[in-house]
């Protein structure tokens, strides 16, 4: 039975993929080819040892479609059942498969661990969203789960996305909805920086590849018909 930490997360997103996606999709619902396929620059060559990607936070499993087509076995993760449903529920090739888990969730980590061995790890725009205290063991499950072979590849909102946003607005109210209400919600973005990324996943005989900066595209305009592109870190991680 999952503990109270772990319950947390999967509650909170259930309740955004319920609400969200009743009405339309969320702001970081974007083609692959503006998401998955700009990454797969930096992370294709470290992802050629092993078959296996495991896509953290999938959401309704679009991106992790896209693998599908470059990878022998895709494995979308999210802790919001009903994001799971709706991948589930999608046509998506045989290669793919989808189910609920949290990276807070020993039990979890160990299970994929036994079923697929090292690993290839994903992971767009989720690291942000786990709590401070939290962040140290997470990166502890990633660098199990990717082991010897596999690689970590991680893009996340910078820490100076509430500057960025003040920047290109006058007030509050002038951001797009989507972007108000994901302020207010029970899991808000902090942000992460370069220097954290090093801290929490350097250990051990694990180093960093690649790092630096970019964007993350969102499906959203603000009020003067600007694309909103969210500032964003990146970081590429494996064994020396």
């Amino acid at each position: 039975m999952p503990n109270a930490r772990v319950a947390m997360y999967g509650k909170f997103w259930d309740v955004f993929y319920r609400k969200t996606y009743a009405a339309g999709k969320a702001l970081w619902d974007v083609p692959p080819e503006e998401s998955v396929l700009k990454d797969y620059e930096v992370f294709g060559p470290a992802f050629k040892q092993v078959g296996t990607v495991l896509d953290i936070g999938c959401g309704t499993g679009e991106q992790s479609k896209f693998l599908g087509g470059l990878y022998a076995k895709v494995i979308g993760v999210d802790a919001a059942p009903r994001a799971i449903e709706i991948a589930n529920a999608s046509d998506h090739p045989s290669n793919v498969q989808f189910r609920v888990g949290d990276l807070s969730d020993e039990a979890f980590i160990n299970e994929l661990r036994l079923q697929s061995g090292d690993m290839n790890v994903y992971m767009r725009g989720v690291l942000h969203q786990i709590r401070q205290p939290d962040r140290e063991e997470v990166a502890g499950n990633l660098l199990q789960l990717i082991g010897d072979k596999g690689a970590l590849y991680l893009i996340e909102v910078g820490k100076n996305i509430k500057e960025y946003f003040r920047s290109a607005s006058k007030s509050f109210h002038e951001l797009p909805d989507a972007v108000q209400e994901t302020f207010i919600s029970n899991l808000p973005p902090h942000g992460v920086d370069e220097s954290e990324i090093a801290a929490l996943f350097c250990r051990e005989d694990y180093q960093l590849r690649r790092q630096g900066s970019g964007f993350l595209n969102t499906n959203l305009l603000l009020r003067d018909g600007t694309p909103v592109k969210i500032p964003a870190v990146f970081g590429l991680i494996a064994k020396n």
